[in-house]
């Protein structure tokens, strides 16, 4: 357990603590330690010691969430960028970052903000619930999509906001690798609409050596959400490292897990990986590669797959999984339906996945 006195971050820390909130899900043990329930951790924090995320501390024996209402950023983006392509294409949304993180994966893409001793001070802005959904509703976005480092380590502050959006008609994206407990999902549920799960691999020894976290509980939490909360939207997204997971046996694996457990109506996207954090001797992952996943998923059934972090490829459009009509364009991030009325093919009458 990391001991506060020592964290880099010790004397940021010591400024916040007037404005912290105390933890939603966490046990007393005895001699004032105390026991996180937010993820499959489980971390025991004596007193004045943060958990592995460093964003959870232990005051005086009471667990208390230390970045509570501290954002690193707050940008206006599309809904696309978060690799979902079936609800409401073309939509913006009000992204939402925070700092910290439950897992410390080795080629990070938000490495500068994911681990905390990497965070700058300046970066770090202070945000109330009410004023995060007053600038959704002075821009006229309709979703705040909670994203950038992993959510799961903001849960208190996200699951408070998230409430008073939905009583403000806004809706809540949720983007995380979902290394999270199920008391923690549950109470998600309840206020997430979207969810853009990203599954590192399907592979224990991967998790454990890369991501430092484990695999089962990232397995348990997407097939809970599918098949407890079909009113809830599901996508899935695979970052495809090269020399990790740029391989046949690693797509297949991915596309079992989907076809199997989650459905062949949940869309996946493979996505290119860039070097980043403690990963850079290696170059972008070649689009070929996850062009041959999204291939690959298609043949054997997944009937939306695409390709991510490439700007412009026939593996960003939406076809029809039965006539193979295209029904939505994609260059970049933008989206254009072309040929379907509402939900349905224009050419052949299917009903497509596609939430409005």
């Amino acid at each position: 357990m990391t001991d506060y006195t020592k964290c880099p971050t010790h004397n940021l820390h010591k400024t916040w603590i007037n404005n912290t909130k105390k933890a939603y899900l966490y046990e007393r043990l005895s001699g004032d330690k105390v026991r996180c329930h937010l993820c499959p951790r489980q971390c025991i924090i004596p007193v004045n010691s943060v958990g592995f995320c460093k964003v959870r501390k232990n005051l005086s024996g009471e667990l208390y969430a230390l970045s509570y209402e501290k954002a690193v950023q707050i940008t206006t983006e599309f809904i696309e960028t978060e690799a979902i392509f079936h609800y409401r294409p073309g939509a913006n949304i009000l992204s939402l970052g925070n700092f910290g993180c439950n897992l410390n994966c080795m080629y990070c893409q938000n490495w500068n903000v994911s681990q905390f001793q990497f965070t700058s001070p300046d970066w770090i802005h202070t945000y109330s619930s009410n004023e995060v959904i007053q600038r959704a509703k002075k821009d006229n976005i309709e979703i705040l999509s909670w994203t950038y480092n992993d959510p799961v380590v903001w849960y208190e502050y996200v699951v408070d906001t998230a409430k008073k959006a939905r009583e403000a008609g806004l809706k809540n994206l949720f983007k995380s690798a979902m290394y999270i407990g199920q008391d923690a999902l549950t109470e998600l549920t309840k206020h997430i609409d979207i969810f853009a799960v990203s599954i590192k691999a399907i592979d224990e020894d991967y998790y454990t050596s890369f991501t430092k976290g484990d695999l089962l509980p990232v397995l348990s939490a997407c097939e809970y959400l599918v098949k407890n909360h079909p009113e809830i939207h599901v996508e899935i997204s695979n970052l495809v490292v090269t020399d990790l997971t740029n391989n046949l046996e690693s797509y297949d694996k991915m596309i079992d897990f989907v076809l199997e457990k989650l459905g062949p109506e949940i869309p996946i996207h493979f996505t290119r990986f860039h070097p980043a954090y403690k990963y850079n001797h290696v170059p972008r992952t070649p689009v070929e590669d996850v062009a041959l996943a999204r291939e690959r998923a298609l043949e054997r059934g997944i009937k939306y797959a695409y390709v991510g972090n490439v700007f412009d490829h026939e593996g960003l459009n939406t076809y029809c999984p039965n006539c193979k009509n295209m029904l939505i364009k994609r260059y970049g991030l933008k989206s254009t339906i072309v040929d379907m009325t509402g939900n349905i093919c224009n050419k052949c009458g299917s009903n497509i996945l596609l939430k409005h």
